[in-house]
């Protein structure tokens, strides 16, 4: 990629303020960092958290202009928080309107975790006529905007110099809930922490199916409690085959109640692990029962460690996917329904090793050679 002749000046915003760091906050931390090292001048916003995340610091040791919002308690009072007026007229800190208007830069970038997090820094840009663009990491159903926020969602996305989604999916379920298309919209991938020149290994035989189940502790999102009621059943108990969970989050001691309520015996709790490979070494298959999500990463790392994925049809998990070829997908986040894919996979268990290899097959041939340089180039042409 060609960079411009003179350096720009470019302002990430993250909305996230449900954990200190996430995998949501890979693309733009990385793409804030890569411009910042080739000279050009980076402001970032994030929350404040009593511990500033690693990545955080980094970028202030880069010489990126900091802005540290107080953080709201929750969701609903980050996607209203417009609405408690300050002299700026608008919901964001009245200092971050300062630094933001001060630092006037060429874009902004917003990056949401959720569609209605970003609508007041996308009115601020608007009101100080600075050009933005926003990275939608999830969507979901259950984020249907009511009338009252719908006219501002509309005004905010249609201004947009570039929406970025990273699953067709959402791009789709976001133009259904503003009722108008998006001609500024693209989908964007996320970065991966799995070296992708090497093959991994098939696990060892243990007499076991080992199945992980990745990510967030967090049933609202991930469904672990559906997955759960399918090992419960009589058939499911009476094979060899367990089930390693994988992660922190708000919900661990309750799935961990519930599994023993459920007295399973074959299910075990491994918390955070220091590298992807690491699990990938010792599972066959991915299980994720998703009911809300973007393109999960976990998704793509499995494919690209040649691992099968068992997953729902839930926003771009599946769109690279071919049933019964690299992955077994449920239409729906049902017990029911995940238990069929759950058979049909396990009727042809004995093909896993070479459907991971098609996985990981198939999903190089979707993904950009590198996440960064690619998004970082979206973005200089929007300036």
């Amino acid at each position: 990629m060609t960079s411009p002749n003179k350096p720009l000046s470019i302002a990430f915003v993250s909305t996230m303020a449900g954990t200190a760091w996430g995998g949501s906050e890979e693309l733009w931390h990385g793409t804030a960092a890569a411009m910042r090292r080739q000279g050009h001048r980076v402001g970032v916003s994030v929350y404040e958290w009593p511990e500033t995340p690693r990545e955080v610091r980094e970028l202030a040791e880069l010489g990126c202009e900091m802005d540290f919002r107080p953080r709201k308690k929750n969701i609903f009072g980050r996607m209203v928080e417009r609405r408690f007026k300050n002299s700026t007229g608008l919901g964001i800190p009245e200092a971050s309107f300062k630094w933001l208007k001060a630092m006037a830069p060429d874009l902004v970038l917003i990056s949401q975790g959720f569609p209605l997090e970003g609508i007041a820094w996308m009115l601020a840009c608007r009101k100080l006529g600075i050009r933005y663009a926003s990275v939608i990491q999830a969507a979901g159903e259950v984020w249907w905007p009511d009338d009252a926020l719908l006219a501002d969602l509309r005004e905010a996305y249609a201004g947009a110099a570039g929406l970025y989604f990273v699953s067709k999916a959402n791009h789709r379920l976001m133009e259904m809930q503003c009722g108008m298309s998006f001609a500024n919209a693209a989908v964007v991938s996320n970065p991966w922490k799995v070296n992708v020149t090497e093959v991994l290994p098939w696990p060892a035989e243990n007499g076991f199916v080992e199945l992980a189940c990745v990510g967030r502790m967090d049933p609202r999102a991930k469904g672990q409690d559906i997955v759960l009621a399918v090992l419960a059943q009589d058939k499911w108990r009476s094979r060899p085959v367990r089930l390693n969970f994988y992660g922190g989050g708000p919900c661990k001691q309750s799935i961990q109640r519930l599994a023993e309520m459920m007295d399973l015996k074959n299910v075990r709790f491994h918390g955070q692990v220091a590298s992807i490979e690491e699990i990938w070494a010792n599972n066959h298959a991915l299980v994720l029962p998703s009911r809300y999500e973007g393109l999960p990463l976990v998704i793509v790392e499995g494919m690209l460690c040649g691992r099968i994925i068992i997953t729902t049809d839930i926003a771009g998990n599946a769109e690279y996917l071919t049933d019964g070829v690299n992955g077994f997908v449920a239409s729906a986040p049902a017990p029911a329904l995940l238990d069929e894919a759950m058979e049909r996979a396990w009727e042809a268990r004995s093909n896993w090793q070479s459907m991971g290899v098609k996985a990981r097959e198939d999903v190089l041939g979707f993904l950009p050679a590198d996440p960064f340089a690619a998004f970082q180039e979206k973005l200089v042409n929007l300036c």
